[in-house]
């Protein structure tokens, strides 16, 4: 910021031009990049202007609906859907709460802007300009999470996919050195069996696909993270250079106090924005591995196969990454689909925005 004002002041010292009466206009911008103020000025008169100011997208809500699921990709949506509507009814005798299958998702724009805008009008008419400059903001220009009446539904997730894994892994360690239970009431403890882990397994984890990854084919999912929550974000670069054009006038004919502009030209923000998630990949990792004996040597079978056998804790390795929406999945469904598709298209801004000054002194 110290560098651009620093800058400013050299360009108007080097043109040798005073701020004389009638120079400086205080405006106000309506447009595609928000509201704003700015401040204007000439740097060689008739020739060279410089804007400087900031813009605001005032907030608005865009609601998207994605679905939970349980089950596994090997099944048809309808066996999936059977299995959730099971699962739901198990977690309302368990815990008295429904979870519903539609969660709603509520984004709206966080895109606040720096600009530093050059007017040049280099033709005849003196009301036509040329622009060139740049916007500069936080790269995060949008942010969605889960509506706030959906929140029992994704606590209710959280605590069964917690219960999933402390079943897999207290089943997995049973006579073991890391045989653990995987809930204590009353000061018993419980361990899950052959039935229970097989009960649990067929129901999968509750989770939502967000189509499927480009590379592999495999089904992009996500869940609520630790804070039970559903979250997504756009970004784009933080340096937006600007190119464009406009027309400006007298507002009143007979006063040179008011002036009105319109503005058009494009933002360029760095290419497709990026569509961000925290995607999760569940390995269940058994603890498996070859026996060795005092020596540090393999024990063989009768067939001198290495004997495989528990060696260490099993547990569910939960592998979360954040994930580009627009580039790294394809085929989602969906509104969450509509608006990655929609982002997608943008791999400039355009900006049209409509300017009221007056002339402070």
């Amino acid at each position: 910021m110290k560098r651009i004002v620093t800058v400013f002041a050299a360009a108007v010292m080097a043109s040798n031009v005073a701020v004389a009466q009638n120079n400086i206009e205080l405006g106000v911008t309506l447009g595609t990049d928000g509201v704003g103020l700015d401040l204007s000025m000439p740097v060689i008169k008739k020739w060279v202007n410089v804007r400087t100011g900031f813009t605001y997208m005032p907030r608005f809500d865009a609601t998207m609906h994605f679905g939970f699921e349980a089950g596994d990709e090997n099944m048809t949506q309808e066996e999936r859907d059977k299995q959730f509507d099971k699962l739901s009814g198990m977690l309302y005798d368990m815990i008295g709460t429904k979870v519903d299958k539609q969660v709603d998702m509520v984004g709206t724009p966080k895109m606040q802007n720096f600009k530093f805008l050059v007017d040049v009008t280099p033709f005849r008419n003196k009301n036509w300009h040329i622009t060139t400059g740049f916007y500069w903001g936080p790269s995060r220009i949008a942010y969605a999470e889960n509506a706030v009446y959906d929140a029992t539904s994704l606590v209710s997730t959280s605590f069964y996919n917690t219960l999933y894994d402390r079943v897999a892994n207290s089943y997995n360690n049973l006579f073991s050195d890391w045989e653990k239970p995987y809930m204590s009431l009353g000061g018993t403890d419980l361990y899950a069996d052959e039935e229970i882990y097989n009960k649990f397994k067929s129901f999968g984890r509750m989770k939502v696909q967000l189509g499927n990854y480009v590379d592999t084919g495999a089904p992009c999912y996500v869940e609520p993270d630790e804070n039970n929550m559903m979250t997504a974000k756009v970004k784009v670069n933080n340096f937006r250079p600007y190119l464009g054009f406009g027309y400006g006038g007298r507002l009143f004919k007979n006063s040179d106090k008011y002036r009105i502009s319109f503005d058009a030209g494009v933002m360029f923000w760095g290419g497709t924005p990026k569509v961000l998630v925290t995607a999760t990949e569940v390995v269940e990792d058994k603890g498996l591995g070859p026996v060795i004996d005092e020596d540090g040597n393999p024990i063989l079978d009768a067939n001198d196969n290495p004997v495989i056998g528990q060696v260490r804790e099993a547990t569910m390795v939960h592998v979360k990454r954040e994930v580009d929406l627009a580039k790294d999945v394809r085929d989602i469904g969906g509104k969450v689909g509509d608006y990655v598709d929609i982002m997608k298209s943008f791999k400039a801004y355009p900006v049209i925005n409509l300017r009221i000054s007056r002339v402070l002194w």
